[in-house]
């Protein structure tokens, strides 16, 4: 392969990620109030780095940090857009949370939110509840 050709391919190749690539920067330490679909409020925050996001917690030394204990399975962003889902099981119940994120602008994302939770029970089947949330998160 000539180097006419091999600049070729690689310039289209550098193109074409640069296309796909996220067009916001959701970087940062983002904080605020999410209303369920029964009417709660609860606070979240999240600490996103290169499209992965993680839970947040205060170290040692009274900081706001990423906490890897709640493991994201899958995160992706793509345009104005950040998704992600994380599971989590303890003693007789499992949980998936999604959630999807809209960059509004460089100080504010749409949250929207969807918890399932299935528990086992002594019938050898499962009984399962929900529910969704909303909010606005603001950067840190």
């Amino acid at each position: 392969m000539n180097k006419l050709t091999l600049l070729t391919l690689l310039g289209f190749f550098l193109f074409t990620a640069n296309t796909n690539a996220q067009s916001r920067d959701f970087d940062g330490i983002w904080s605020g109030t999410m209303t369920t679909s029964n009417g709660d409020d609860s606070e979240l925050t999240l600490y996103i780095e290169d499209n992965n996001v993680y839970s947040v917690y205060i170290d040692e030394d009274g900081d706001r940090a990423k906490y890897k204990m709640n493991e994201v399975i899958w995160s992706k962003g793509y345009g104005e857009q950040i998704s992600f889902v994380w599971m989590n099981k303890g003693g007789v119940w499992t949980e998936t949370q999604m959630y999807s994120i809209v960059w509004l602008d460089s100080d504010r994302i749409s949250v929207h939110h969807l918890r399932h939770v299935s528990n086992e029970d002594e019938y050898d089947t499962n009984t399962d509840w929900g529910y969704t949330s909303e909010g606005i998160l603001r950067k840190e």
